[in-house]
């Protein structure tokens, strides 16, 4: 019975043991992946200054909403990548105007997140652009701007707390882009003896992201815009969009319930169940060669040889 109890203990710790090596190098690095079925749409809301082309005027204090619907495509993606299209707007929240809309596809590494120059992204991106790296370091990572269409640096500045969970915040600035040109009266430019004039659209940002370095996710993220009409002598003709926008407190709650599951799940495949296993296994293993070494009937024979003492 005990050799049997022993071979048994021995089979279940070589299970757990092997169970152990297949969640650390098997299942851990298979979920520590972006998804390819993402989908989410994180708002942020603020106030600012745009210019109505409706009107032909500048508009104060407006109150601004920005959605982003972020959509995976799976069958575009694999096992490495993963694709994901989205399109942003802001509007004014008092007469739905639309300020600015864009749309993009986007193709990352599913681990470092990333650009992967593949799968019909448009345009040409560079950087990280949805999420940091699985195990965000304290450095500083090129980041992708929308507005600006190119990345530039975002450079870790501290770590801190959000709702107790710990996070990487980065901040990014740049200003002085040409995104557009166009012409203009020279009137409006405040030259009247000329009949047009050229002029940029020059952009700015200056942008904050909290981000839970075990996942990559961005947790919170905040923005100030500044986007104005300049001639070639650098005179600001108007404000196209001055504005702050923050994560809705709707949006940093999803993002932190996610971010914590996503933890505990890495957590649990790489150290909890791996070591757990190990061990158990080992003690298992152990205790059942000790079991299966005992030999059959020693017991029963020492309590023979006692017994036939006692009789003499």
């Amino acid at each position: 019975m005990g050799r049997r109890l022993g071979f048994a203990l021995v089979f279940v710790g070589l299970f757990l043991l092997f169970f152990a090596l297949f969640e650390r190098f098997y299942a851990y690095p298979r979920l520590q992946k972006a998804p390819l079925d993402q989908y989410s749409t994180p708002v942020a809301t603020g106030t600012g200054t745009y210019f109505n082309r409706s009107t032909l005027r500048e508009v104060q204090d407006a109150q601004l909403q920005n959605t982003r619907v972020v959509r995976g495509d799976v069958k575009a993606g694999s096992s490495s990548t993963a694709v994901w299209d989205t399109f942003s707007s802001t509007i004014d929240t008092q007469d739905q105007g639309v300020l600015t809309a864009s749309q993009e596809r986007i193709a990352l590494d599913r681990v470092t997140a990333e650009s992967v120059h593949c799968c019909g992204e448009n345009p040409r991106h560079d950087g990280l652009t949805l999420k940091f790296p699985f195990n965000t370091a304290k450095k500083t990572y090129m980041f992708w701007d929308t507005g600006a269409r190119q990345s530039f640096p975002a450079q870790y500045a501290a770590t801190e707390k959000l709702d107790g969970l710990r996070v990487y915040r980065f901040d990014q600035r740049f200003d002085g882009v040409r995104t557009d040109s166009v012409t203009i009266s020279g009137e409006m430019a405040g030259d009247p003896s000329k009949d047009s004039v050229s002029a940029s659209v020059i952009y700015g940002n200056v942008k904050t992201l909290w981000v839970e370095p075990r996942t990559g996710i961005i947790i919170k993220a905040e923005q100030d815009v500044n986007q104005t009409l300049q001639t070639e002598e650098g005179r600001v003709v108007l404000t196209v969009v001055d504005a702050k926008l923050t994560y809705d407190e709707a949006t940093v709650r999803h993002n932190l319930d996610e971010a914590r599951d996503g933890r505990s799940q890495l957590t649990m495949l790489s150290t909890t169940l791996p070591i757990g296993g190990v061990l158990l296994g080992i003690l298992l293993v152990v205790g059942g060669l000790v079991l299966a070494g005992t030999r059959p009937g020693r017991r029963v024979a020492g309590a023979r040889e006692s017994s036939a003492a006692g009789a003499a």
